[in-house]
C-alpha cells in the first residue's frame, strides 16, 4: 500500500504534563486502521492533532510525502482530513440542515443558497442510506440521529482520511450496518479510515492493522488478524490478561423489594412496564437502541413526565414530579449523555465529584470545600480516575475518566436504588470493569442497582436478572442463570415477529 500520511516523533504537553511523548503514526492509502488504548492512554490527543483541534508541542507530519502545518481543523479539511468526534458539536438549535452545513454553507450572492444545500443534503441522504428530516431542529432528534448527522457531515467532504472516534455508541443494530457498509465502500474506493473504538467486535470485524497506545507511547502496530481479546488487553494496560467472569449474586429476596414500579407509562414510549428490584440486586434492562430503555428509567427519576403509574421505595408510595423529588427519595441517575447532564465541563473536578453530595458535606449549614476535596480524592482512588490534579476542570479529561467522575458522585449511603444508563459508553476495558466493580460494591450493601447498557454482554456480566425491553414495554423478566446473548435476542425476535403477526390479523 502506499503510504498517505506519517506522523514523526509528536510529543504534546499540557500546562508541563507530557500526554504524547515521540509518538510515530503511519496510514496507508485504502486501509482501515484501528486505533486502541484505555482512556487516558493518548488516541484523541494525537487524531486531534492531526485534525487542527489541538497544536502539537514538537515533531512532523507530513502528507503524501509533503510536510504540513495543521494549525486549525480549517487546515485540516483541505489537506483532506476529516474526523467524526466522539462527543457531539450539533446545535441543537439549528435545524439538521444548518448543521450539516455549518461553517461551509453554499451562497448565491450575499444570501445563503438554501436549495443548492437542500439538494445536496438530499443527494448524501440517499447516497448513505439516512433517514433524516433536514428541517427538524437537531436537538428534537435522539442521540444516534444526532450521531448520524456528524458521520454524513464528514463523509460529504470527500476527505482522504476519515477518523472515526467511537462512531457506533448510539446506534442501532440497522445503524451500525449500515456504516459499516458505508465503511467498507469508502475502504474500497481507496479512503483511509482511522477507526477508534473499544468495542473489540467492530475492531476485528472492520481493520486491517490496529495500533495500540499505552500512556501516551505506541506499543505497537499489529496485523489485526494477529490480535486477540487477550493480547488486546495485554498491550493496552500492561499486565497480565485476567478473564472476567459474571459477578456473583447479592441478592437477598427474603425482605420486600427495595423498589417497586406499577403500571408505568408515559404515551407511547413507555407502556404499563412493572418490576421489582430487591436489596442486593441488580436488575439488567436489555434491548435495542430505540427499545425505550432510557425513556422508562427517565419517567421513574423524573427527567420526564408519567402519564401514570406508581414507584415505591421501602415499600411505600413515593411522589416524583422531578429530579429532586427522586433524589430526595433516595434514587440516584447516571444520565447516558454525560456531557449534557452529568457533567459541568468548565468546574473543576472536585466540584463535579461532590455535586450531589453537598447536603453531607457541609458543616454547620456550610459547605466545606475540605469535605468536598476529601470526598473526590477517595472517589479517584476507588474508581482509578487518571487525573493531574482534582482543581483541573472536568472537560480536561479523556471521556472514560469524565464517565467515572459521574458515576462517583451518587456512591452514597443516602441513596437507595442507583440507575445507571449507558455507563460503560465509549470506555476502555478497565474502565469498564472499575464501573461494574463500584456498581457491585453499592449492591453488596444492600441496595438496588438498575443497569442499562447496549451491550447485551455487558448486562448479562453484571445483573442478576435481565428485563426485555421492546417498544417501551417489558416483554419478558429472566434470571440470569446460564442465559446467553442470542437468548436474548431470540426474546427481542420473536416479539417482533409476533407483534407483525397481530398486526396482519388486525388488518384482516
Amino acid at each position: 500500500m502506499d503510504k498517505i500520511l506519517n506522523m514523526n516523533k509528536i510529543s504534546k504537553s499540557f500546562s508541563g504534563v507530557t500526554v504524547l511523548e515521540d509518538v510515530d503514526f503511519t496510514l496507508s492509502k485504502g486501509e482501515i486502521r484501528a486505533l486502541l488504548g484505555a482512556n487516558g492512554a493518548g488516541k484523541s490527543t494525537l487524531m486531534k492533532i492531526l485534525c487542527g483541534v489541538l497544536k502539537k508541542t514538537s515533531g512532523t507530519i507530513m502528507m503524501n510525502d509533503r510536510e504540513i502545518d495543521i494549525s486549525n481543523p480549517q487546515q485540516a479539511r483541505e489537506q483532506g482530513i476529516g474526523i467524526v468526534h466522539q462527543e457531539l458539536s450539533i446545535i441543537p438549535t439549528l435545524t439538521v440542515l444548518d448543521n450539516f452545513f455549518l461553517g461551509r454553507e453554499l451562497k448565491k450572492g450575499q444570501m445563503l443558497d438554501q436549495s443548492g444545500m437542500r439538494e445536496i443534503f438530499i443527494q448524501n441522504s440517499q447516497e448513505f442510506n439516512f433517514d433524516i428530516n433536514p428541517d427538524v431542529k437537531a436537538g428534537s432528534l435522539p442521540v444516534a440521529k444526532q450521531q448520524m448527522i456528524e458521520i454524513m457531515k464528514i463523509l460529504s467532504q470527500d476527505a482522504q482520511i476519515i477518523i472515526m472516534d467511537e462512531p457506533t455508541t448510539s446506534l442501532t443494530r440497522d445503524e451500525k450496518k449500515n456504516l459499516f457498509d458505508i465503511i467498507l465502500r469508502l475502504r474500497d474506493k481507496g479512503k483511509t479510515i482511522v477507526y477508534i473504538s473499544h468495542i473489540l467486535e467492530e475492531i476485528f470485524l472492520l481493520s486491517n492493522s490496529t495500533t495500540i497506545m499505552r500512556n501516551g507511547h505506541v506499543v505497537g502496530t499489529f496485523p489485526t488478524a494477529e490480535l486477540s481479546e487477550k493480547s488486546i488487553s495485554e498491550y493496552m494496560s500492561g499486565s497480565e490478561y485476567v478473564e472476567k467472569k459474571k459477578a456473583k449474586s447479592f441478592r437477598d429476596t427474603s425482605g420486600e423489594p427495595i423498589m417497586e414500579v406499577r403500571n408505568l407509562t408515559r404515551g407511547k414510549s413507555v407502556q404499563d412496564v412493572s418490576f421489582r428490584v430487591c436489596p442486593g440486586e441488580i436488575v439488567g434492562f436489555a434491548g435495542l437502541v430505540g427499545a425505550g430503555r432510557s425513556e422508562i428509567v427517565r419517567a421513574i427519576y423524573g427527567a420526564d413526565k408519567k402519564t401514570k403509574g406508581t414507584v415505591m421505595i421501602g415499600g411505600k408510595v413515593v411522589k416524583i414530579g422531578s429530579p429532586k423529588d427522586a433524589i430526595k427519595n433516595g434514587i440516584g441517575f447516571i444520565p447516558e449523555d454525560r456531557k449534557r447532564e452529568g457533567l459541568i465541563l468548565k468546574q473543576e473536578i472536585f466540584k463535579n465529584a461532590s455535586l450531589v453530595q453537598l447536603k453531607k458535606l457541609r458543616s454547620y449549614h456550610l459547605l466545606n470545600e475540605a469535605r468536598e476535596k476529601q470526598f473526590t480524592k477517595e472517589a479517584v482512588e476507588n474508581l482509578s480516575i487518571k487525573i493531574s490534579s482534582i482543581h483541573d476542570p472536568v472537560q480536561k479529561l479523556s471521556g472514560g475518566n469524565q464517565q467515572k467522575v459521574v458515576v462517583s458522585k451518587w456512591f452514597s449511603d443516602e441513596f437507595q436504588v442507583l440507575i445507571l444508563d449507558e455507563p460503560t459508553k465509549g470506555i476502555d476495558i478497565g474502565a469498564k470493569e472499575d464501573i461494574f466493580k463500584a456498581a457491585e460494591e453499592f449492591a453488596k450493601l444492600g441496595k438496588g442497582v438498575i443497569f442499562i447498557s447496549s451491550d447485551i454482554d455487558e448486562v448479562l456480566r453484571i445483573a442478576d436478572k435481565v428485563l426485555v425491553i421492546r417498544d417501551g414495554k417489558v416483554i419478558k423478566e429472566i434470571e440470569n442463570k446460564d442465559i446467553t446473548q442470542k437468548d436474548i435476542m431470540n426474546v427481542i425476535l420473536q416479539y417482533s415477529d409476533q407483534e407483525e403477526t397481530n398486526e396482519e390479523d388486525e388488518e384482516v
